[in-house]
């Protein structure tokens, strides 16, 4: 069996191979994320924005009222604190509103849209429009996921905390799906599948809309530079993506519009005008390209690098101008800082939200990579009868080809070894696993739903907890009883008042 696995690895193409051991380590990344989701709890805002869908379950258990109650609860805070109204409906249906013990599902969900959306938009580009092969496109995917989901600021408000992750990860999520969509609607010629994918990117559209401000100020921003492009290349079904650009940026004027958004903009310290925020975007679009850019992402960079050159030295594909594109990306990355920055100024921006400005660039960065490479490839075709670059391909291949995996290979576990284990999300995952502190955490948890569970007691104790793991929440309560979010939790379990005792 070993033997006939190992013939048949070795008549694989090399980009196969690539895609095969990518995809092994990814299946493998995910594991230690799938455990530790499962003794995730809920915190925090979870229990303010879900606490009217909560009450209307446990009055009537039906769906209907707890999909009213979740519209009600948009429409107070869209008066009273922020306009997103999409991710508020949401965070308003989190699992634990119909069960505690459905929570573990946000990990779950947050991983599923983050590498359905991925996989969805990489293989109708690169299959539909550039036509890689599929090993080509799949390790491209998997690189920038595995980036995405390993080397984050926040992996635990990323996947392991409903709220956050919801109204970013997911919204993000739907931003890429939202892309896809529409790519696949340029390039499709069947007729239902056009009318499935307008309709669809028309949801996704006004969605986003009504999302976090970096999500909803991007949308209409690449749904518009799509339009222009598909027009530009005589495609005059782009005049149809007016409608889904209307969509989001009705969607955007909906949420910025919100009454409660000035009174969220009047607890501020500081804020900025719309042109001085603008221009301090690309100041520190500068300064996070160079934070984001690790050693992880050079890797996976030089990785690909030579399997896209002999992929795309084969395509008779034409790559003008290829500061063009990186110049369009550093602009798209400068604008997803400017809400944060008109809103909250020369602050530290929240670790949620450069959660998905740091997807994003990997995004684009690899998209920038298949780019310039076949610009290079391009310039280099012109030199063939000269050079005869594809026999010297074909030799290099086979001489440097082993050596070239087994140095990326020697490079990628000195990453692994030499990395803080709580800057790698599996690693940390691990780390939490082993030493039992997750188990722990959600043993105490379990206490604490037992104590705000009691029948006819209407003011609780509970205590801290002894130890908390990096990607799950530490489920912040104060010591005073009637600062936030006590109030609030004790309301979930009926209680009139929530103390906390410090115990370790």
């Amino acid at each position: 069996m070993r033997k006939h696995l190992k013939k048949r690895f070795q008549t694989l193409s090399l980009t196969s191979r690539l895609c095969l051991i990518l995809s092994a380590v990814f299946i493998l990344s995910l594991i230690p994320l799938l455990h530790i989701g499962l003794y995730a709890h809920a915190a925090g805002d979870d229990f303010a924005f879900g606490l009217q869908a909560h009450l209307a379950w446990k009055e009537t258990r039906s769906l209907p009222a707890v999909i009213h109650a979740a519209l009600n609860t948009v429409k107070s805070y869209y008066y009273s604190w922020q306009g997103t109204y999409s991710s508020i409906f949401l965070m308003a249906l989190q699992p634990a509103v119909i069960s505690e013990r459905l929570y573990p599902l946000t990990c779950v969900i947050m991983l599923a849209m983050l590498i359905g959306s991925h996989l969805f938009l990489f293989r109708t580009l690169f299959t539909f429009y550039l036509k890689l092969d599929k090993g080509m496109w799949v390790s491209l995917a998997l690189s920038v996921l595995l980036l995405s989901i390993q080397i984050l600021d926040s992996p635990g408000a990323a996947f392991f905390w409903y709220n956050g992750a919801v109204h970013y990860v997911f919204m993000h999520s739907c931003m890429i799906f939202l892309m896809a969509v529409l790519l696949l609607f340029l390039k499709t010629s069947k007729k239902s599948t056009q009318g499935i994918c307008l309709l669809s990117a028309c949801f996704l559209s006004f969605t986003a809309g009504g999302a976090n401000y970096v999500t909803a100020l991007l949308t209409p921003l690449l749904i518009a530079l799509l339009t222009a492009l598909s027009l530009l290349y005589k495609n005059k079904r782009g005049l149809l993506c007016f409608f889904p650009l209307f969509l989001a940026l009705a969607g955007l004027g909906i949420n910025a519009s919100a009454p409660g958004n000035a009174v969220r903009m009047a607890e501020q310290i500081d804020s900025m005008e719309p042109l001085e925020a603008v221009y301090h975007s690309f100041l520190y679009a500068l300064k996070g390209i160079g934070s984001w850019t690790t050693l992880y992402v050079v890797f996976f960079l030089l990785l690909l690098f030579p399997f896209l050159f002999g992929a795309l030295y084969q395509k008779d594909f034409h790559f003008p101008l290829p500061g063009i594109p990186a110049l369009f990306s550093f602009c798209l990355i400068a604008a997803s800082y400017t809400p944060s920055l008109y809103s909250m100024g020369h602050v530290i921006i929240y670790e949620r939200t450069l959660n998905i400005m740091r997807m994003f660039y990997y995004l684009l960065l690899f998209l920038n990579l298949v780019y310039f490479t076949g610009w290079i490839t391009e310039k280099c075709r012109s030199y063939d009868t000269t050079f005869k670059l594809p026999g010297v391909l074909q030799e290099f291949r086979q001489k440097c080809s082993r050596s070239f995996c087994l140095s990326m290979g020697i490079f990628f576990l000195c990453l692994l070894l030499f990395s803080d284990k709580n800057q790698v999300t599996s690693l940390s995952a691990v780390d939490s696993l082993w030493k039992g502190y997750a188990q722990s955490y959600h043993a105490e948890s379990l206490n604490r739903t037992i104590l705000l569970s009691v029948d006819g007691v209407d003011e609780v104790w509970v205590p801290n907890f002894s130890v908390c793991p990096p990607l799950l929440n530490p489920q912040s309560l104060s010591t005073d009883p009637s600062e936030y979010p006590n109030p609030t939790i004790a309301a979930w379990y009926g209680k009139t008042t929530l103390h906390l005792s410090v115990i370790y």
